[in-house]
């Protein structure tokens, strides 16, 4: 019998589509679904998305050699207990860049024109309005300049806006466009009317934006968030949106997912809370089954491409 691969959540649009690209990719294993029928021992590679993988868990599968994460963060993996038995982690990069930056963008231009309230009051029979705001020559801060940030940038660049901002590696792709560094994420957003967040989610930026950056923000000034939800410090936020202490937010992640259903988030008239689609195009998912594969394929070969741990 060919070594186990069990597919534990589904890596692109559907399950069935990825076990056929992963068989037509390779030989070398059996793909399945659950383990009925199958020994936990047979197990060597585990697909997974963003389940919990804990140590506890994974202590069922005795032979597991690697951990194909089809996902970009990997927190949801046990690492230590992954480096303590040899266990590699491989992860899905830049798979959804072009799909959240757009999203942010479209998040961008809906709180400006007010979209959302354009169309509710379509719905409510009504017709009138208030005017909304152009994205063209507006200040945008970028909290964060890799990939994605990049992207977003150079997209906000096209409007014509005028682009700042912070990152803890600076990238000649941020400045190349124009875009202009600052040393703190207060002083990047003192000025912008829109502070978009692309950090990854991790100890070093957990509630990394926080009370005194929503303070260093303008009164009118619009926040969005399409990274993690956990790099904000939600009760902060919350409290500030509250007072009108800031404009408005646009709202794809959050501390607990999905949203509890009596969050502020799902009532307050000033956040535009979306259920964490920003990844979630069909381009972007068949991407993500497409690396995850070649991860797999990676592991096989003892390639250390995308892999983490």
């Amino acid at each position: 019998m060919k070594p186990v691969i069990l597919v534990l959540e589904n890596p692109g649009n559907n399950p069935e589509e990825f076990i056929e690209l992963a068989n037509r990719s390779t030989d070398k294993y059996t793909f399945v679904t659950s383990i009925n029928n199958i020994s936990c021992t047979d197990i060597i590679g585990i697909v997974h998305v963003k389940r919990k993988l804990s140590g506890e868990f994974l202590t069922d599968f005795p032979n597991l050699k690697f951990i194909a994460t089809a996902f970009t963060g990997y927190d949801s993996v046990d690492q230590d207990y992954c480096r303590n038995h040899k266990i590699a982690v491989y992860n899905v990069p830049e798979y959804s860049t072009d799909s959240v930056a757009e999203l942010t963008i479209a998040l961008a231009i809906s709180l400006l024109r007010r979209i959302p309230q354009g169309a509710q009051i379509i719905q409510n029979g009504g017709w009138e309005t208030v005017p909304g705001l152009e994205l063209s020559n507006r200040t945008v801060a970028i909290i964060g300049t890799g990939a994605i940030g990049c992207r977003v940038a150079t997209l906000f660049k096209a409007f014509g806006c005028e682009i700042r901002g912070w990152s803890r590696t600076r990238k000649e792709a941020f400045s190349s466009i124009g875009g202009k560094y600052f040393s703190s994420i207060s002083e990047a957003v003192k000025d912008a009317e829109i502070v978009s967040i692309h950090l990854p989610s991790n100890e070093i930026t957990k509630g990394i934006f926080n009370t005194i950056e929503l303070k260093a923000m303008k009164p009118e000034a619009l926040l969005i968030n399409t990274a993690r939800g956990p790099v904000i410090d939600e009760k902060a936020l919350i409290e500030a949106l509250d007072k009108k202490s800031i404009g408005g937010a646009a709202l794809d992640v959050y501390d607990a997912e999905p949203l509890p259903e009596t969050h502020p988030f799902r009532s307050m008239d000033n956040v535009l809370a979306l259920p964490h689609i920003a990844f979630k195009t069909k381009e972007a998912l068949y991407r993500k089954a497409q690396i995850t594969v070649e991860n797999i394929i990676a592991f096989s070969e003892n390639s250390s491409k995308n892999r983490v741990i």
